[in-house]
C-alpha cells in the first residue's frame, strides 16, 4: 500500500505540473518579450530583429526589446540566450556564423544545435563581395590579379575569427592563390567604415548590411557570393564566374532560437506569430528590398536546417584545413 500511494502522489504531481506547464503556455505572453542579438546593430540580425521587435507588440499585446550583446563571433550573446530562463520570454536571432563557429572552436559555451529551439528560419540572405572606393580594381577578377601582384599585403575584413565571412575569405584565397591579412571586427558598423575610408580593401558582407553603401558609391560590389546572380544587381557576376569556382556559394541565413527546454506550445505560438508579422506586406516589402528572402518554416524544418548547415561548414573547415582553436 505505501508504494502504491507514493506511486499515486508522484503521477499527480506529473499531472498538476504539467496543468500548470499548459496554463502557463495558454497565457504566453503576459510580460515583454526581449530578443537577444549576438552581433552590432546594423547587421542581418539586428535588422531581422527590429523587424520583429516593431511589428510583433500588436499581435502579442506586449513590447519586445532588441538587446545588441556582441562580441567573440557572436558566442557571447549567444550564450546568454543559452542560458536563459525556457520560457519564451528570451529568445535570439542569429544567423549563419552560428553554425561556422563549431568548425572552428571546440569548446564552445554551448552545442549550437542541442542546446537550443528553433523557433523558425527567418530569411534567407545574400552576400557580396565588397571593396573600398579608394582601390582601383572594379570587379573581383581584377582585385585578384592586384592581390597576386601584392601577396601579403592587401587585407580582408570579417566578423571574427570562425565567421562565415571569415571563412568564406579563407575559401577565396584557398582557391584563387592569393594571400591577404585578415582584419577581424566584431560588426559590420566599424568594418564598414574602414572599407570605406580604404584602411582595409575586401570583405565578403550581407547585402542588407551593405546595400546602402553600394548605391552611395561608397563601396564598390565586386561579385555576388551566392550559386546565382542577385536580382538586386543582375549585371554583377558571381565569385563563381569571376574567379572559376564553380561550386563555390557564399550567402548566409538568419534564424530565431529559444533555449532548449521551451515548451513546444511557446515556440508553436512564436512560430505562427512572427511569420505573420514576415508576411505583413510592409515587412516582406522592407526586407526584400534590402536582399533578404523570407522563409518562415516550422520549428522541425528550421532544426533539421541548421543540423545540416553545422555539418556542412565542419566538412568545408576540414577540406581546408583551417585551425580549430581549442
Amino acid at each position: 500500500m505505501h508504494l502504491k500511494l507514493i506511486r499515486l502522489m508522484v503521477l499527480g504531481a506529473i499531472g498538476v505540473f504539467g496543468f500548470f506547464t499548459a496554463v502557463q503556455a495558454a497565457e504566453f505572453p503576459d510580460r515583454p518579450i526581449t530578443i537577444i542579438v549576438p552581433y552590432a546593430n546594423g547587421g542581418q540580425g539586428d535588422i531581422i530583429a527590429r523587424a520583429i521587435a516593431d511589428n510583433l507588440p500588436a499581435r502579442i499585446g506586449q513590447p519586445v526589446i532588441v538587446v545588441n550583446r556582441p562580441g567573440a563571433n557572436g558566442v557571447i550573446g549567444t550564450q546568454a540566450v543559452a542560458q536563459a530562463r525556457p520560457d519564451g520570454y528570451t529568445i535570439g536571432v542569429v544567423v549563419a556564423s552560428h553554425a561556422v563557429s563549431p568548425a572552428f572552436n571546440a569548446t564552445l559555451p554551448f552545442d549550437s544545435v542541442h542546446d537550443f529551439v528553433p523557433i523558425t528560419t527567418a530569411a534567407l540572405t545574400e552576400m557580396v563581395v565588397v571593396g573600398s572606393p579608394t582601390m582601383e580594381p572594379r570587379n573581383l577578377k581584377e582585385f585578384i590579379a592586384l592581390a597576386k601582384s601584392k601577396p601579403g599585403e592587401l587585407v580582408y575584413k570579417s566578423a571574427g575569427p570562425g565567421s562565415n565571412s571569415h571563412l568564406f575569405s579563407e575559401w577565396l584565397q584557398d582557391a584563387t592563390g592569393i594571400r591577404l591579412i585578415h582584419a577581424p571586427y566584431k560588426g559590420s558598423g566599424d568594418s564598414s567604415r574602414d572599407l570605406v575610408a580604404g584602411v582595409i580593401h575586401l570583405g565578403f558582407d550581407t547585402l542588407p548590411g551593405v546595400k546602402g553603401y553600394i548605391v552611395n558609391k561608397q563601396m564598390k560590389l565586386l561579385a555576388v557570393g551566392g550559386p546565382k546572380r542577385s536580382p538586386t544587381f543582375p549585371d554583377v557576376p558571381t565569385v563563381a564566374e569571376y574567379a572559376g569556382i564553380p561550386d563555390f556559394q557564399a550567402n548566409t541565413w538568419s534564424m530565431v532560437l529559444a533555449p532548449k527546454g521551451t515548451p513546444d506550445e511557446v515556440v508553436n505560438r512564436l512560430n505562427r506569430d512572427i511569420i505573420a508579422v514576415f508576411q505583413m506586406p510592409a515587412v516582406r516589402q522592407r526586407l526584400e528590398n534590402t536582399g533578404a528572402q523570407i522563409v518562415g518554416n516550422t520549428p522541425a524544418q528550421a532544426r533539421e536546417m541548421l543540423a545540416a548547415q553545422v555539418k556542412f561548414y565542419g566538412d568545408l573547415v576540414k577540406r581546408l584545413g583551417l585551425k580549430v582553436t581549442n
